[in-house]
């Protein structure tokens, strides 16, 4: 059999599971969430979380994020993070702030190489309580022709409880 003609199947196979990959990545998306109760008000968790230097401090797997000034949608970051289950694999990125809604929102994605193979979604939503308490939601999703591969789904949700927790002692200890 000549050369050329053993690729055929390869492409073929090659075809079908990317195919198959994109087509599981739109009907399960990757995601990872976590809740918690603050005994803070809106404004003050807001103001934690907005100082982007700070970050760090409650988010186990990012080790900086530089804003180019005060935060606003549209914005870029510069962010370096470190992968769940390892300290030596790191990943600089430059997410977009693609949602700023002060006192209720921040979204951030970024791509990984191209938008349709990998893009990771970042939200933190704040919905105000009664007695001057705060939820804090986090959620991290996973999109795109290699979103089913991301084998370390479980570990993201154990960085997003143990985040929120930081964050809440933090906040409360102020």
């Amino acid at each position: 059999m000549p050369f050329p003609a053993l690729l055929l199947p390869l492409i073929f196979w090659t075809g079908i599971a990317a195919l198959s990959s994109w087509a599981v990545s739109r009907a399960l998306p990757l995601r990872a969430d976590n809740s918690i109760e603050i005994d803070a008000p809106v404004e003050k968790v807001w103001d934690f979380i907005e100082e982007t230097n700070r970050v760090p401090e409650w988010n186990e797997h990012i080790l900086y994020v530089q804003a180019p000034g005060e935060i606003e949608q549209g914005m870029k970051l510069k962010m370096k993070t470190r992968h769940p289950e390892t300290n030596r694999l790191t990943l600089k990125f430059r997410p977009t702030i693609d949602v700023l809604r002060p006192h209720r929102e921040l979204t951030w994605s970024t791509k990984i190489v191209a938008r349709w193979l990998l893009t990771v979604t970042d939200t933190i939503e704040l919905k105000p309580l009664e007695d001057g308490r705060t939820e804090v939601d986090q959620s991290m999703s996973f999109s795109g022709v290699l979103s089913p591969g991301v084998p370390f789904l479980a570990s993201i949700s154990r960085i997003k409880e143990n985040s929120n927790r930081q964050l809440k002692a933090l906040i409360e200890a102020e």
